[in-house]
């Protein structure tokens, strides 16, 4: 999500006039962030908090700004004791997950390449990207996330794309040119929404910290 010009204005200006006060801000909330082995049972956290929470989360970095990830917060006593029962491995997470305030779940997109217009026209309207950089922003998307929409006659009978093959072809590609100038390593888009989902989960870890909230990272 862009901030607007005016935001990025202030925001600059705040930093260039006090980046000691910025900077001892954020590396308190650093050091003090550490993963909780319990948590307090039936402690209700205001709405308002978990508004702010989300609201700095959703600053968070992704490849194009496709975003391609989906944040659930589960709150309710009965879904969480669902999820307890049903999606997480050993009696710890078990515990963290019933007794939690919240649970945020994120999920990855798996098909980042269907935001690629939507992001586009937002750019386009924000007027803040380059020229270069729209004209190869639909490309250079497709291309790095490793998700294509090739049709291959032998993968899928030749009726519907095939991602890994799209990635096959990117792969040979990058092999080829590799020894003339230095290029990306191609993964699959897996991969690529995974890391994405990650920096966004560490964004709000860090946004709850910053609310005196505990929190632990959990993967199943």
């Amino acid at each position: 999500m862009h901030p607007s010009s005016a935001f990025r204005r202030t925001q600059t200006a705040f930093t260039k006039a006090d980046p000691q006060t910025a900077l001892r801000a954020f590396r308190q909330i650093v050091k003090s962030r550490v993963s909780a082995r319990r948590f307090e049972p039936n402690v209700a956290v205001p709405d308002h908090v978990w508004r702010d929470v989300l609201r700095m989360t959703l600053r968070s970095p992704s490849g194009f700004n496709l975003q391609p990830t989906h944040l659930l917060l589960v709150r309710s006593p009965r879904l969480k004791s669902t999820l307890s029962r049903h999606a997480m491995l050993g009696f710890g997470n078990q515990y963290r997950t019933t007794d939690a305030s919240a649970v945020a779940i994120f999920c990855s997109d798996l098909e980042p390449s269907k935001r690629v217009d939507r992001v586009y026209d937002m750019e386009r309207k924000g007027g803040v990207r380059e020229d270069g950089y729209m004209a190869v922003l639909r490309v250079a998307a497709s291309f790095l996330t490793g998700e294509g929409s090739t049709h291959s006659p032998i993968m899928n009978g030749g009726s519907g794309s095939s991602t890994h093959f799209s990635t096959f072809l990117k792969q040979t590609f990058v092999s080829a040119l590799s020894p003339v100038q230095p290029m990306p390593t191609m993964e699959h888009v897996e991969s690529w929404s995974y890391k994405n989902a990650g920096i966004m989960a560490q964004m709000y870890t860090l946004a709850a910290t910053a609310h005196g909230l505990s929190t632990c990272m959990m993967e199943g």
